[in-house]
């Protein structure tokens, strides 16, 4: 899927500033100050299908080499360049194969992808992406901390603890209107603050109503009467293709907070009088980041 540029969707927020495109599925904007030269970032997502000459037990307990076939769904932060480059940047690492092993094939089935709102959003306000920054300070606090550490908070549903339209006044106000069993197992220090990952999901689609066959005249569209007609490729495994991450974004933000809730109240905050004020989010650990070569 390519991402194209398109026109600005939101409200601004302030005057004196201007919005320009975000790609995807659908347009999201970024708030930039009139000659600031920022450098972009892409959230991509991918669905693969790989396969690879594995050893496997055999007869007697011999190894055997066979090939293994999986499903898997893999993203990144691609920053710098533009949205094309960005793709094929984002491409040619998922179809890399790490060093000493059997080569690695790779089908990409489907792509998701949403650029990043053009600031870093923290409690004490908006702050320029330096990618490359950051991305240091990602790594270092991975090895510091682990990703799934109990007291960030990814296993909190953040669409029921911040709903859109209910914004708390401050983090205070935000924690006490927790119930006790999520509020007492969050990091609430204001010393610590982690990075996250803020997802703005697109509206799920309308299931398709199709007119009852039996009372149609329109051929079976399982009929495959065309003997030139290509083979449609399987389709990515059940679990992978209906993976939140799989889903079409319309934007992206990277937020630094104390825990999960009070990122998701900052984006709630940060898009409150924009049109993707009510659009359901998910919030991840940070994934791998790749500069555009």
């Amino acid at each position: 899927m390519q991402i194209q540029e398109e026109n600005a969707a939101l409200k601004p927020k302030a005057s004196g500033r201007r919005f320009v495109a975000c790609p995807g599925n659908g347009s999201a904007s970024i708030l930039r100050k009139p000659n600031d030269i920022a450098m972009n970032g892409y959230l991509f997502t991918a669905g693969l299908t790989q396969s690879q000459v594995r050893p496997t037990p055999g007869r007697g307990g011999q190894m055997v080499d066979s090939i293994q076939i999986w499903d898997a769904c893999v993203s990144a932060i691609i920053y710098g360049g533009d949205a094309e480059q960005a793709q094929k940047r984002f491409e040619a690492w998922c179809r890399q194969t790490p060093e000493g092993q059997n080569p690695l094939e790779t089908e990409i089935k489907k792509v998701v992808a949403a650029q990043f709102v053009d600031q870093l959003l923290t409690e004490s306000g908006g702050k320029p992406l330096d990618w490359p920054q950051i991305s240091r300070q990602v790594n270092d606090l991975l090895q510091a901390t682990p990703v799934d550490d109990f007291e960030q908070g990814y296993w909190v549903d953040v669409n029921q603890a911040v709903p859109p339209g209910k914004i708390s006044f401050d983090v205070g106000s935000l924690k006490r209107d927790l119930p006790e069993d999520i509020r007492s197992g969050l990091n609430w220090s204001p010393d610590k603050k982690f990075f996250f990952l803020v997802s703005v999901l697109s509206p799920r689609p309308v299931p398709a109503i199709y007119p009852d066959e039996l009372e149609s005249d329109a051929p079976n569209r399982d009929d495959s009467g065309d003997e030139n007609e290509k083979e449609e490729k399987p389709e990515l495994d059940g679990f992978v293709a209906t993976l939140p991450e799989m889903r079409d974004k319309e934007a992206a933000a990277l937020v630094e907070a104390r825990n999960s809730v009070v990122a998701a109240w900052l984006w709630r905050k940060y898009a409150a009088d924009t049109r993707l004020a009510a659009n359901e989010i998910q919030i991840t650990p940070c994934y791998s980041f790749l500069p555009v070569r």
